[in-house]
């Protein structure tokens, strides 16, 4: 596909994420995250990445929540101009407490380096998203964050992106 391609898909698909209700964006993240937390590498996951959302996506709060519950390590991305970190949150009263971004989610500041950062220990890599395709394709925002990380990870880690019917 070519870029002029992807950026006229982006646009068709950001148009229909907003135009969607509320109502309908919380039944079906509730049916997202209910097949997320019966799949078998969520459930054998010791370490979990997982992405804090906007409100054009999938909610990831209860997934979150459960992590903590089932005493897995969470890891969120930290964006840091052209690169991407994952950092450890360790309850979603420490998520609660980090300071808003200009993409209005949450994430530790950059100065912050007493958290711990994800490096090839991560089993299950929760990925957001604008559209997928059904034998796993994804198509980013467009900043590339995602790819350049998942291509510099070394270790043994599954993938799942979440998303709206809308976007597949």
């Amino acid at each position: 596909m070519t870029i002029a391609a992807k950026q006229i898909l982006r646009g068709k698909i950001r148009h229909m994420l907003k135009t969607m209700s509320n109502e309908d964006r919380i039944y079906q993240s509730n049916i997202v995250t209910n097949y997320l937390l019966h799949h078998p590498k969520y459930q054998s996951s010791r370490s979990i990445s997982i992405y804090v959302n906007m409100n054009t996506e999938i909610s990831t709060r209860n997934i979150i929540q459960h992590a903590f519950q089932s005493q897995k390590h969470v890891f969120i991305p930290r964006y840091c101009s052209k690169s991407m970190t994952m950092v450890r949150v360790y309850s979603l009263d420490d998520l609660d407490s980090l300071p808003m971004t200009k993409w209005n989610i949450r994430q530790p500041n950059l100065d912050d380096h007493t958290r711990e950062i994800a490096t090839n220990n991560i089993d299950l890599i929760i990925v957001p998203g604008l559209g997928f395709t059904l034998d796993g394709s994804r198509l980013g925002h467009g900043k590339g964050y995602y790819d350049r990380y998942l291509n510099s990870l070394n270790g043994n880690f599954y993938t799942i992106g979440l998303a709206f019917r809308e976007q597949i």
